[in-house]
């Protein structure tokens, strides 16, 4: 179901760069982990039981903004324990209706600090909070950006276990403006995402080179 989802260059390769049980459920660990590795699968599962997830086609970028492509989708597989009731497993593409394709960011008092798929701030498609623990899925009846309904219910839950599986690396030489279409962030406000995810950004440190001006001859 889900693999029809997905682009056939992605289905070549599954590497599993986060798991909450045997990496830690931190969402420091977590980010450090996920950004900028290429195109990913996100599989979320909670305290009800709940399977539920996205697959993000361009690498996850703290641009405090929505960015992304229609090959992004959503999906959910079901409930298992702790329910009698079990929610039909299926798959939604991204739509063209906006482009709340994906968002990351964290440590920011003016801006909503999480990860999110589609719909709008505080009723999105999914979302993670940067707490790790709380998170929702929301529709009235349909995530506009997918095209999905809730992916859980009720529609508020609690995290329970995190994956996340690398299924397209990112190209090499590919800059960040490149990865999200554009330059909607600065590279030191980049770097400083960075370093609060625990990546040291020694390159900041570097003095900056004196140009060099070459004298041309005037011409007689």
């Amino acid at each position: 179901m889900l693999t029809r989802q997905l682009p056939s260059d992605a289905l070549e390769q599954h590497e599993c760069i986060y798991n909450s049980a045997k990496d830690g459920a931190s969402w420091q660990v977590f980010v450090s982990s996920v950004l900028n590795r290429g195109a990913t699968l996100l599989i979320l599962k909670t305290r009800e039981g709940h399977i539920l997830g996205g697959y993000a086609d361009a690498p996850w970028l703290p641009v405090t903004d929505w960015y992304g492509d229609t090959a992004n989708a959503l999906f959910r597989c079901g409930r298992f324990s702790r329910s009698q009731e079990t929610l039909p497993t299926n798959a939604w593409r991204a739509t063209t209706a906006n482009d709340h394709y994906q968002y990351l960011c964290w440590g920011k008092k003016s801006l909503p600090n999480g990860l999110a798929m589609g719909g709008q701030f505080g009723y999105c498609g999914l979302w993670l909070d940067q707490d790790f623990l709380h998170g929702h899925s929301k529709a009235g009846p349909l995530c506009t950006t997918y095209q999905s309904p809730a992916l859980v219910s009720p529609e508020e839950f609690m995290l329970e276990e995190a994956e996340v599986w690398l299924v397209r690396p990112r190209p090499p030489g590919e800059d960040e403006d490149e990865a999200v279409g554009g330059g909607m962030f600065s590279r030191a406000e980049n770097m400083e995402f960075m370093e609060m995810a625990g990546k040291k950004m020694y390159s900041k440190d570097l003095p900056n080179q004196p140009v060099q001006k070459t004298e041309e001859k005037s011409s007689e």
